[in-house]
């Protein structure tokens, strides 16, 4: 049966995600590569209060995702595809064996240090559910404000400036839509992180490419990425365009993927799927008590 990867984004790092890894023989080689490049140990860095910060979410992110799966591996298990959600995608590649582990990391760290720099006024994310799109556009463009993420056909992430987003939650909670502020601060997927772009995409020129064990899906399109090229372009535009999720679980779903699991740390990708895609088998790495327990279900879900 088809099996199919989900990479997840920023807010799902959390420090109890490396229970299940730190031990595991084959999470190895990643954690020290994670040690190697950002010259501290990656049990120090989730524990400690700097793990929301850009700088270090997103290479941490990246780093547990590649442990994760890493340990999920089994010569029974055959993945068909991987799909990443924002910074997930750069993990993705790491996963996949395009990008060696370490040039992931450090992507992953200059990827946090471009955006950061990207626009200077305090700015950040939102998650809003229970509005269309073509309303909340209308809105977003009336607040200077932009969709970042389509996670549903009422389900989305908007980044803009801070005073801008409370506007908008303030409109959109009158039409009885739900808002949550994100512990994000910079407006991921708009035109905010234009800056980041270009020079992003020269780092990812200048690294080694190899040819992907199975193929990945960009987040922006839900297309199969299959050259460096494609590969540079896709992550480097992915700063400061829509991630349109909803059409990656298409793809999932058109490529014959019958089984979907979340890799360390996320949780909400699976539960998008359940929703979004219900014939399909998801869940998420997080759901079990061991790296066993999630491979095991894995196994007996893909056969």
């Amino acid at each position: 049966m088809s099996v199919g990867i989900l990479c997840p984004g920023q807010n799902s790092q959390s420090a109890s995600a490396l229970d299940f890894l730190l031990e595991h023989p084959a999470a190895q080689p990643v954690l020290e590569a994670f040690y190697s490049v950002m010259e501290r140990p990656i049990g120090d860095v989730v524990s400690s209060e700097d793990l929301h910060r850009n700088a270090v979410a997103q290479p941490v992110i990246c780093a547990i995702e590649m442990a994760s799966f890493s340990a999920i591996a089994r010569p029974r298990i055959t993945v068909s595809c991987i799909a990443g959600y924002s910074i997930g995608e750069l993990a993705a590649y790491g996963c996949a064996g395009a990008i060696g582990t370490a040039d992931v990391i450090r992507l992953a760290a200059l990827r946090a240090e471009l955006m950061d720099r990207a626009w200077a006024a305090p700015s950040g994310m939102m998650a809003v559910r229970g509005v269309s799109e073509r309303a909340l556009e209308s809105i977003c463009r009336q607040n200077d404000t932009y969709i970042a993420i389509c996670n549903g056909v009422d389900r989305f992430v908007i980044g803009g400036g801070i005073d801008s987003l409370g506007d908008v939650a303030r409109t959109v909670q009158t039409m009885g839509a739900r808002t949550t502020s994100l512990p994000i601060a910079i407006a991921s997927h708009t035109p905010l992180m234009t800056n980041a772009v270009a020079p992003f995409r020269r780092a990812l020129e200048q690294v080694t490419f190899h040819a992907p064990a199975f193929p990945i899906l960009s987040g922006i399109d839900g297309s199969w990425v299959r050259t460096k090229a494609e590969a540079s372009e896709k992550l480097a535009k992915q700063l400061n365009t829509r991630i349109d999720w909803m059409t990656c679980l298409s793809s999932l779903k058109e490529r014959g993927c019958k089984v979907l699991l979340e890799l360390l740390p996320g949780t909400d990708l699976a539960a998008i799927a359940r929703e979004q895609q219900p014939d399909i088998k998801s869940r998420s790495f997080g759901d079990f008590r061991s790296v066993e327990g999630a491979a095991a279900w894995f196994i007996r879900a893909s056969q």
